[in-house]
């Protein structure tokens, strides 16, 4: 079965790369463009796995982050941030909210799928 994965990003041309090379490896892709839109499709879809970008309108990465561990029905689905912001609080804020993986753009296809399947493997 495919797995499916929620990517979570408001830049089209950015979403629009992600879920291209997703789909070229096989993943059933579900996109959102901001974090409300994408908290509504990861209680529809129940993906495997979300990716999502941090700095977004509407709902933040963080923000959706936290929406889901609030919620028993979604509150497992492991989330991968994604962001051009390199800042080092952003990466430590990530830590302590305790997901595992955290992807600096521009990122290559190769690291991109490579971290995907990593963290669901250990999910």
């Amino acid at each position: 079965m495919k797995k499916k994965i929620l990517v979570v990003e408001d830049t089209s041309a950015v979403r629009e790369e992600i879920c291209d090379i997703l789909k070229m490896e096989g993943f059933n892709v579900s996109e959102a463009v901001n974090g409300k839109e994408g908290l509504r499709l990861a209680q529809t879809v129940k993906p495997n796995l979300i990716l999502t970008d941090i700095v977004m309108p509407e709902m933040n990465g963080f923000e959706l982050y936290e929406n889901i561990a609030k919620n028993s029905k979604i509150q497992n689905i492991p989330i991968i941030f994604l962001s051009a912001n390199a800042d080092k609080d952003a990466l430590e804020r990530a830590k302590k909210m305790g997901t595992g993986e955290y992807i600096v753009k521009p990122v290559s296809p190769d690291i991109l799928i490579k971290t995907i399947t990593n963290r669901i493997n250990k999910h």
